[in-house]
């Protein structure tokens, strides 16, 4: 009897375990940032409630970008988010989302009218910040840009702003969505910048929960209920307007092909 006992707690201790997941996040507001002492955010709400309605016991901790992949590609029952998803990434998680994401564009300051941008070719003839290991680099790389020359790496989100605000980058990547935010670190209205260029590519397919591919598939497929529910019940507006004011830029009007980099609309 004792034995069984023992069998049967070690058991329970194991379903337990495989209910709680450890995830990691950015600082990238609107979707995950730190707000009144805890991480907030579109998405981190987002899972958060995913996680309360999946009934899985969910802890958040913020990183800088690297930390976060990594610790989620190396330890059991972890995730990572606002991720993109491409075919580089497929094989390495287990995918969880949509989550909400924007339109990528670049920008530039309004007072740098000698920037013109006709096409991808073109934004070779300028430079750009990003983050380390971000998801950006290798598309960069992709259209034929060098480190050192056309782009700079920064080992926080956004720190590249700063030196644009100084002129001494070019441009900026950034969106409709997360620009006031983006913007805001570093004292720049939104009136101060205008959209150049939107970025299109097949591995800028949305943001996502990725999750460690030791994670159980059955606590993966709670989570994609619970946000699919979470959608289909307008849960996901209500987020999302909670955190997304008027997107106000210049009163310029601009080509129809760069609306979606100020028209404040948030895929998913």
């Amino acid at each position: 009897m004792r034995h069984l006992f023992v069998s049967i707690f070690l058991l329970i201790c194991v379903a337990t375990h495989a209910s709680e997941l450890e995830l990691f996040t950015e600082n990238f507001p609107p979707y995950n940032f730190i707000g009144h002492n805890e991480i907030i955010g579109i998405n981190a709400d987002i899972l958060s409630r995913a996680c309360l309605i999946a009934d899985i016991d969910c802890t958040v901790s913020l990183l800088p970008w690297s930390r976060a992949y990594k610790a989620a590609s190396v330890m059991q029952n972890s995730g990572v988010f606002s991720t993109s998803r491409n075919e580089q990434r497929e094989n390495e998680f287990i995918w969880v989302g949509p989550l909400v994401s924007s339109n990528t564009c670049f920008y530039r300051l309004k007072t740098r009218s000698d920037i013109v941008v006709t096409n991808s070719d073109s934004l070779k003839n300028y430079t750009v910040g990003i983050s380390r290991n971000d998801i950006y680099e290798k598309v960069l790389q992709n259209k034929g840009f060098q480190k050192g020359i056309n782009y700079l790496t920064y080992s926080k989100k956004h720190e590249d702003t700063k030196v644009f605000k100084n002129g001494k980058l070019d441009l900026i990547i950034g969106s409709s969505v997360t620009l006031a935010s983006q913007l805001g670190s570093a004292g720049i209205k939104l009136e101060d910048v205008v959209p150049v260029f939107e970025l299109k590519d097949d591995s800028l397919v949305g943001n996502f929960l990725a999750l460690n591919k030791t994670t159980d598939p059955i606590i993966a497929a709670k989570l994609q209920d619970a946000i699919d529910q979470l959608k289909a019940t307008g849960e996901f507006e209500s987020i999302i307007s909670s955190y997304i004011g008027t997107t106000t830029f210049s009163d310029n009007p601009l080509p129809s092909n760069l609306e979606p980099c100020v028209d404040g609309k948030a895929n998913y």
